[in-house]
């Protein structure tokens, strides 16, 4: 009985990364839906609500994943990968970060976006939370098929070069309009900030291989 105890920890600590992965991917759908309603409707009600409810899930979030950091150091669990584990885990929090300060930075400035840049960021975010997602879906394929966190990387690379592309695109196509150069900055940033959360992702990606290479041995 002693024998299987471990195991039965084990189990239970994944079941609670998967709670945790599931508020993070709450929190990326959330943020999609947040800021494609507030380029098609503007701001409204519906923004104040959303940044409560992802601020709700950040609280929450960064409390479930403090707990999982400290069962696995009380129960020596996962010995072998406990530091990729925790790694993990940290940069699977900075996507909820990041949606976080994408809804309050859209809070607090509340842009007007032209209908071309309207379009743009559309197109990137969707590119953006695809590549957020892919990061999650490769994050929970770590610790149950970590052969298969290849093709979840192969998928983040790709949105956050068509992110990136798009992102180019329509910077150029901002900058020959004849809006102000203080307009246009601001519309950049935005372009920018939207464009991160793929770029981010990447970078998280280069990580979640190496890190599975490493479980696979």
């Amino acid at each position: 009985m002693d024998r299987v105890l471990p195991f039965q920890r084990t189990a239970l600590l994944i079941s609670k990364i998967d709670e945790f992965i599931d508020m993070v991917s709450e929190a990326v759908l959330l943020l999609e839906r947040t800021v494609v309603h507030y380029l098609d409707e503007g701001a409204d009600d519906y923004l104040d609500e959303k940044i409560e409810r992802i601020r709700g899930i950040e609280g929450r979030g960064d409390e479930l994943r403090r707990n999982i950091a400290n069962v696995i150091y009380a129960e020596m669990l996962m010995p072998d990968t406990r530091g990729d584990v925790l790694g993990l885990l940290d940069e699977v929090d900075t996507i909820l970060d990041d949606c976080v300060h994408i809804v309050i930075k859209l809070g607090i400035e509340r842009p007007d976006f032209p209908a071309g840049v309207n379009q743009s960021l559309k197109a990137i975010l969707s590119e953006a939370i695809k590549a957020a997602q892919a990061v999650l879906l490769g994050a929970r394929a770590y610790f149950k098929e970590p052969y298969a966190v290849r093709n979840y990387v192969h998928k983040i690379n790709f949105h956050n070069r068509e992110a990136t592309a798009i992102g180019l695109r329509s910077g150029r196509e901002l900058f020959d309009s004849e809006l102000p150069l203080e307009r246009k900055q601001q519309l950049i940033g935005w372009i920018a900030v939207t464009r991160g959360l793929a770029s981010h992702a990447d970078d998280i990606g280069d990580k979640l291989a190496i890190f599975a290479v490493r479980r696979s041995f």
